[in-house]
């Protein structure tokens, strides 16, 4: 099909463009995004990035309402009790925007959405971990309108839940990888007080670790730093099994970055044949920033003859240009180093090399002055194919360095910034005024010979008079092309006007001025109107999602036990052994990731051992809730893997049958009190071996520091010794063995 000019290789796939600020989303929008996604400053799950004020989404909004294309604005992090009244602030002013939908994390969120905002739409982001039809089911039925699949679903499985789940799908095609299972990462929470969960990830799977304690940490590997996502030409296949929308990674990316990957993803969608604008290579995106890159498990998880782990260097490599051949001093004593380049480079382009200075980090530098090598003559530039000439920083002055005696014959050269890449994707002009109002008005205007007056329906309805002596028109026919004109210099508003009726059998002159005077007035009534209609609609939300859950009959504490079927019970007194997926205990927990193949067979799983007598069980997750509520299953805890931090989230899933639930042990103090309080039965976790990662790739290696083991498909990383928690008052409390080792 096409779709303005271009040929689709689906119906209607979209390509979904990150946007960290206004300037990164017209950028996408120019390079070929049919929609962007990007946060407000609060409730984004990259608060670190440039992120969006108010006005600035009202801007971008206009923008891509101008051009046929969508905007997702991010509210993809939990929420503790205390945010919950900004929460329904923001969640009320994203209303009155209009997005086109909101990405959200948080149950909590969503419940207030459907019961406050419905005309907001509802996307589940990938921090949900749907990664299987049940799962992406159970988001349906809570009101989502799209879900983003985990990253490590394999395209079988991707085209299996799209062809059955009856929503829109959503996956990742390119960009940065989690080690860990996307919402199931608490290493920065635990270890550096930054939850990846609340956006504030200080990406700790790119750490360093000491190759070995004798090193001393002069080695240093990083056993958890993932490749970066590049599916290249494989979206067609994504397309072709009904997924809707094919996401790039990177809010916190620069513009060139996110032009040149969105680019490179419209060419290989548009089936472009390179007539027109210059083709976006893989070399050039390569120059823009580039990790190494995989497929990940697109293709499947049998063992990988490479693993989807860069243990080098985990930030940016570029695009390999050449092998160095040699460096020579010249009569000055400069250094110059030789290589064939495969690619034209620029002066002041950027080259990076294998060699790693005294700071661990790869030896790079800007090309200050090139030479053919049969030449000794500078030259601005060289062509592909040519033996060049560089000059290497001079080791005496202010920036030289040693290091570069590291660059040895035979190692690559690769180019970490291409000028001629950054001319391809100039700035795209924009004026806010130039676009309409975001908020389309119907005006009716009545003219008489004792004055004007006018009456605005958008969303509220406001009017204004004007007594004022009116006299016949000259030319009657063009009174109402007057009045138009007044009330089409909406620019600089949030309006733009609709349908107009004018009122004249008398055939009047309505005065310019008036009529301006006329138009200023009602915007400023429309838009106190709007905002008293706001403050109504907040307080109304606020009542309810503040009111104090009444307690019917606040529970005994107990204190309970979890474990795995093949761990010994330790000693002591327990209300409550929960087993996963086991027998022996009081209560069955499933287990927290099941991949889509495997589902058919937990389903199995759990009949059989419902049948002999298993009626209490505990959900992981989303798929499992509904699992166990389809089979008739009524007492059913919810495992902290579910994330309720608000009493909307704890509500949410009591009106699923949830009895209990249990804390994150993510919890700050103040918000477990929150928790303890607020009238739902939660407990706490006071004892565990907390997993910092949660993942389906085998580490690179071991750090001696932490504990890595395998469970079933999942690998855990968790640290050596269980960590203690300081729980409420009074509170039921649990010890979770299941995470040892």
């Amino acid at each position: 099909m096409k779709a303005g000019g271009r040929e689709m290789p689906g119906p209607g796939v979209e390509l979904l463009a990150p946007a960290g600020n206004f300037a990164v989303a017209r950028a996408a929008f120019a390079a070929g995004a049919d929609a962007v996604y990007c946060g407000l400053a609060d409730f984004s799950a990259r608060a670190f990035a440039d992120n969006f004020s108010t006005e600035d989404m009202r801007d971008l909004l206009r923008l891509a309402r101008s051009q046929g294309r969508k905007v997702y604005v991010t509210f993809n992090t939990v929420i503790d009790e205390c945010d919950v009244e900004r929460a329904v602030r923001t969640l009320a002013q994203l209303d009155e925007l209009h997005p086109d939908a909101i990405i959200v994390q948080d149950l909590g969120v969503a419940r207030i959405c459907r019961r406050h905002f419905p005309g907001l739409c509802l996307h589940a982001s990938t921090q949900l971990v749907a990664h299987n039809l049940e799962g992406v089911l159970a988001l349906r039925e809570l009101g989502f309108r799209r879900v983003v699949l985990a990253r490590e679903l394999s395209l079988a499985e991707i085209e299996s839940v799209a062809r059955r789940c009856g929503v829109e799908i959503e996956v990742f095609i390119h960009g940065a990888l989690c080690y860990s299972l996307s919402g199931l990462c608490l290493f920065g929470a635990m270890e550096k007080g930054r939850s990846g969960n609340r956006g504030k990830c200080p990406y700790c799977c790119r750490q360093g670790f000491p190759v070995s304690p004798a090193s001393g940490g002069a080695a240093v590997s990083h056993p958890f730093s993932m490749k970066d996502l590049r599916l290249g030409e494989d979206v067609r296949r994504l397309a072709d099994a009904g997924v809707a929308s094919l996401k790039i990674e990177g809010r916190m990316k620069s513009e060139l970055y996110v032009a040149s990957v969105t680019r490179y993803y419209r060419q290989i969608l548009d089936r472009e044949s390179g007539t027109g604008k210059k083709r976006v290579s893989v070399e050039d995106l390569e120059t823009v920033f580039s990790r190494r890159t995989t497929e990940l498990y697109f293709h499947g998880r049998p063992v990988q003859a490479e693993s989807p782990i860069d243990i080098g260097s985990p930030g940016h490599v570029g695009s390999p240009v050449g092998t160095v051949k040699h460096v020579t001093k010249d009569r000055d004593g400069r250094s110059w180093l030789r290589f064939h380049t495969r690619r034209a480079l620029e002066k002041h382009d950027g080259l990076q090399f294998e060699a790693v200075g005294a700071d661990g980090r790869r030896l790079g530098m800007g090309i200050a002055e090139m030479r053919q090598a049969i030449s000794r003559r500078s030259v601005l530039k060289v062509d592909a194919g040519t033996d060049v000439e560089i000059l290497l920083p001079d080791e005496r002055g202010p920036s030289g360095t040693g290091d570069w005696a590291a660059i040895k014959p035979g190692s690559t050269v690769f180019c970490s910034m291409s000028n001629a890449v950054k001319r391809m994707f100039p700035t795209p002009s924009f004026r806010p005024s130039d676009l309409p109002g975001g908020c389309a008005i119907s005006v009716e205007v009545d003219l008489s010979r004792d004055g004007i007056s006018c009456r605005a329906v958008s969303p509220v309805e406001v009017s204004v008079s004007k007594p004022v002596a009116l006299e016949k028109a000259k030319s009657p026919g063009r009174t109402v092309e007057g009045v138009r004109k007044a009330f089409a210099k909406l620019g600089g508003t949030d309006y733009s006007l609709g349908r107009l009726s004018v009122n004249d059998p008398e055939g009047l002159f309505a005065p310019p001025s008036v009529m301006n005077d006329i138009r200023r007035e009602l915007v400023e009534r429309l838009d106190a109107a709007r905002a008293e209609a706001m403050r109504e609609r907040v307080g109304s939300a606020l009542e309810d999602v503040l009111r104090r859950r009444a307690v019917q009959e606040r529970p005994n504490a107990c204190r309970r036990l979890k474990m795995r079927p093949d761990q010994a019970m330790p000693p002591g007194e327990w209300d409550e052994v929960v087993v996963t997926m086991g027998e022996g205990g009081d209560r069955v927990a499933t287990p927290v990731y099941t991949a889509e193949p495997d589902f058919a067979r937990l389903r199995a799983d759990v009949k059989r051992l419902i049948r002999k007598g298993c009626d209490r069980w505990e959900a992981s997750d989303l798929a499992a809730l509904r699992m166990l509520r389809s089979l008739g299953v009524e007492d059913v805890t919810a495992d902290w893997t579910l994330y309720t931090f608000n009493t909307q989230a704890l509500q949410a899933l009591a009106d699923l049958g949830v009895r209990r639930f249990v804390a994150s042990p993510e919890n700050a103090a103040d918000n477990m009190r929150a928790l303890a309080g607020s009238g739902f039965d939660v407990e706490f976790v006071s004892q565990q071996s907390t997993p910092l990662f949660i993942s389906l790739t085998e580490p690179a290696m071991r750090p001696p520091e932490l504990t890595v083991f395998r469970i079933g498909s999942i690998w855990v990383t968790t640290r050596p010794a269980p960590r203690t928690f300081v729980t409420p008052p009074g509170a039921s409390t649990r010890v979770d063995i299941s995470w040892d080792r």
